[in-house]
């Protein structure tokens, strides 16, 4: 037992008793760990700030026998344009429910926490990066930090070069050539164009996004890919992935519709 410090990104909260907190915090030096903080529910509770989803903190712990316990919490970012609007929210939580899937409690694991925090800041602060891009670009780094970063550059299975008729492969782990194509019945077509956007994305820093000259149906399509790519290696669904969906295919469907009705009123 003992007084510990570090700092955190809080990835999960539930409500416990009358007002307390159970968090769950990404920290920078002892990976991922639960805490309840006393009383965070209240309005006015010297928690209440610095203990909201995403927010990034630094924290003192006191180690009890069988739970932490929040001492003190100095909020350092709230990130609090991502709980202003549904479509933010939405691809924000996706993150860290992704994040929560792909830790373990206790293990320190800092390139995880630095992925979640540099993708917090390009969504919150980076307008000319749109989030479905973010979000695509996440999923491939956290895979690759996983090991299971997509094999691109040749048939996973025979290792053909290709250069055009190809698919992907959840299953493999990896593109496959048309000689390959039974290996896989669910496999998902991916053209050159695609697959070079996923290597840049795989080797490039969130940082030079913005590089990307951004072809809406190729990023849609590659987000399906690395939404069936994460759930396999996962080995599980994610709850916000269904609604997330369901905004991507609204937005989709008003932008069909008001190119329709510019195209009647020209």
């Amino acid at each position: 037992m003992g007084l510990f410090k570090t700092t955190g990104i809080i990835i999960k909260q539930i409500n416990y008793d009358e007002a307390d907190k159970i968090l769950t915090i990404l920290t920078k030096d002892h990976g991922k760990i639960q805490a309840l903080a006393k009383g965070a529910r209240k309005t006015n509770n010297r928690f209440l700030a610095s203990t909201q989803l995403f927010c990034y903190s630094n924290f003192i712990f006191y180690q009890g026998k069988s739970m932490n316990y929040i001492n003190q919490a100095e909020l350092r970012e709230s990130f609090y344009n991502l709980r202003k609007n549904l479509k933010d929210f939405t691809y924000a939580s996706y993150i860290i429910e992704l994040i929560n899937a792909a830790t373990q409690e206790q293990q320190k694991e800092e390139k995880y926490f630095f992925l979640l925090i540099h993708t917090l800041k390009h969504m919150t602060y980076t307008k000319e990066i749109d989030l479905d891009i973010i979000t695509l670009a996440f999923q491939v780094k956290l895979m690759a930090l996983s090991g299971y970063a997509p094999h691109l550059d040749d048939c996973v299975v025979c290792g053909n070069s290709i250069q055009y008729n190809m698919k992907i492969s959840s299953e493999l782990g990896g593109v496959i050539c048309p000689q390959c194509f039974q290996q896989d019945s669910y496999a998902m077509g991916i053209n050159k164009d695609a697959k070079e956007v996923l290597s840049f994305i795989l080797h490039k820093p969130l940082s030079n996004l913005n590089q990307l000259v951004k072809k809406d149906s190729i990023i849609r399509q590659l987000n399906k890919i690395m939404y069936n790519y994460v759930s396999k290696y996962m080995e599980r669904s994610f709850h916000t992935l269904n609604f997330l969906n369901i905004i991507d295919n609204n937005i989709l469907n008003n932008k069909g519709n008001k190119n329709k009705g510019d195209e009647k009123n020209g």
